[in-house]
């Protein structure tokens, strides 16, 4: 990583909203930011991403200040190049192709890292070429046309479930806090047997019972 990369700057992803309204937010802020400065490069190239993590979650919560950006993506390595291309010095760090090669060769839990020397807002990458919740999720995508463009947002489903894998990796708890608040907004998900079977297949039921709701 350059010595040269500035101290983070917070970004507000979205708009501030009503958090009450049940329907999931649908615009963000037209200036520079996570979106623009990762997603829409990869839109741009045609390469099949997601936003996911906690940038995700906005789109179904409330918005909150965040730093990096979670991007789930199926990438080869023909398309290292374009991704050199995209995030070049000196606005941006990108890893060297031979290190993102064998991070597309990995049999799991692939990734890598994106800085925006500027204003060191980051993004972490995940390949996930052998991830059949990723092929769901691409499948089933949201495709939202914000100010910065049209984006590719991941199923509410497929960020739950990946933030309660995280959760049980690192036990930060801004993954429960995620989740609640989508749950909150949208408390009957659209997708419930893709995540029922992979809270199964995972081992996550003890994590997700924190919450249901107790039956009267």
């Amino acid at each position: 990583m350059p010595g040269s990369a500035q101290p983070a700057v917070p970004t507000q992803i979205f708009p501030k909203r009503n958090t009450k309204k049940s329907s999931p937010v649908s615009s963000l802020e037209p200036e520079p930011n996570l979106i623009a400065l990762f997603a829409r490069p990869l839109h741009d190239a045609g390469i099949r991403y997601l936003i996911a993590g906690s940038v995700g979650s906005m789109h179904y919560s409330e918005p909150r200040l965040t730093l990096d950006i979670d991007i789930p993506l199926l990438i080869t390595p023909k398309d290292i190049p374009t991704l050199l291309d995209r995030f070049s010095e000196p606005d941006y760090y990108c890893p060297p192709a031979d290190v993102i090669a064998s991070e597309i060769a990995r049999d799991c839990r692939s990734h890598f890292n994106l800085i925006h020397i500027p204003t060191g807002l980051k993004a972490d990458l995940y390949p996930g070429n052998r991830d059949t919740t990723f092929v769901w999720a691409w499948q089933n995508r949201l495709i939202e046309n914000t100010p910065c463009g049209e984006v590719h947002i991941a199923p509410a489903e497929y960020i739950i479930l990946w933030k309660m894998i995280f959760y049980r990796e690192g036990k930060s708890e801004k993954h429960l806090r995620d989740i609640q608040r989508i749950l909150d907004i949208q408390p009957r998900l659209a997708h419930e047997k893709f995540l029922d079977e992979n809270i199964a297949a995972h081992s996550l039921r003890e994590i997700w019972t924190h919450f249901q709701k107790p039956t009267p």
